[in-house]
């Protein structure tokens, strides 16, 4: 299947990449399952049942990549934690030609071979930029990289305080000059210690942390160089509370959030 002749040549190019990437999954027979109001975190299905690979970035992430990619572009990401891959395709597509390396533990769901499997497979055939190396973040960082540098880093590795400044701790040396970090989860896995210390201890002043309040799960991210990304960021990003997150968000009240908590678990089991 030739995605690029598949893919509506209209679209645009961030749209575009990310057609790719669906097109990538259903060429092997699996449906990516975009967040829902419903049900925020994306999910993999195949013949009717969703694998059990654990969860991907939502439509709010897809939408920040999109605005770092459109005014800061990578030609080398790094990502701790695949999933199924769908965020790694993401981050190769919306940057054509770009090199993307990823270690992940396969230590989350119990189809986590499958994961790494089906980004093996889709790696060979659609996003040969792509590698895949299976171990722990940080101690076999080492081994997963084939770049001394990168423009782009997500962590979304085991979501404790503990293990965020240590992933973050990890890959510091690893960042370009002009260069993204982005934290995943930060505000749905409560990690706001380790953020705080991030941003105190970690960070230096050639970076700017942003709270990205707006996205589903409360990501955060830290930038280094790149002017014109932060000051696109500094018109569109407000602090992260955990009263204002997801479940909690005071303006659904208690009754919409408790509804919403039950339809995540509804759609999240296995069925």
């Amino acid at each position: 299947m030739n995605l690029e002749r598949d893919c509506n040549k209209s679209l645009r190019p961030e749209a575009g990449a990310i057609a790719r990437v669906i097109e990538a999954y259903r060429a092997f027979g699996y449906e990516v399952l975009l967040g829902t109001p419903d049900c925020l975190p994306t999910r993999l299905q195949k013949d009717g049942r969703i694998v059990n690979a654990s969860f991907a970035i939502s439509l709010t992430d897809i939408l920040v990549f999109q605005w770092i990619a459109g005014i800061s572009p990578w030609q080398r990401a790094f990502i701790i934690g695949n999933s199924f891959g769908f965020s790694t395709f993401v981050v190769a597509s919306l940057c054509p030609g770009c090199f993307v390396d990823v270690i992940d533990a396969e230590v989350e769901g119990n189809e986590n071979r499958l994961g790494s499997e089906l980004t093996y497979k889709i790696a060979q055939h659609h996003f040969p930029g792509v590698c895949l190396t299976i171990g722990f973040s940080p101690q076999e960082l080492a081994k997963a990289c084939r770049f001394n540098d990168y423009e782009f880093i997500l962590i979304d590795g085991l979501h404790t305080d503990q293990q965020l400044v240590a992933d973050f701790r990890g890959i510091r040396g690893l960042r370009a000059k002009n260069s993204v970090v982005y934290c995943h989860d930060v505000g749905m896995a409560k990690m706001y210690k380790g953020w705080s210390y991030i941003r105190s201890e970690l960070t230096t002043k050639e970076d700017e942390a942003f709270d990205l309040h707006f996205t589903s799960f409360g990501s955060t991210m830290v930038v280094s160089g790149c002017p014109e990304l932060r000051r696109f960021l500094k018109n569109c990003c407000g602090s992260l509370e955990e009263s204002l997150f997801y479940f909690g968000a005071r303006h659904t009240g208690f009754r919409s959030a408790f509804r919403m908590l039950l339809r995540t678990i509804q759609h999240s089991i296995l069925r």
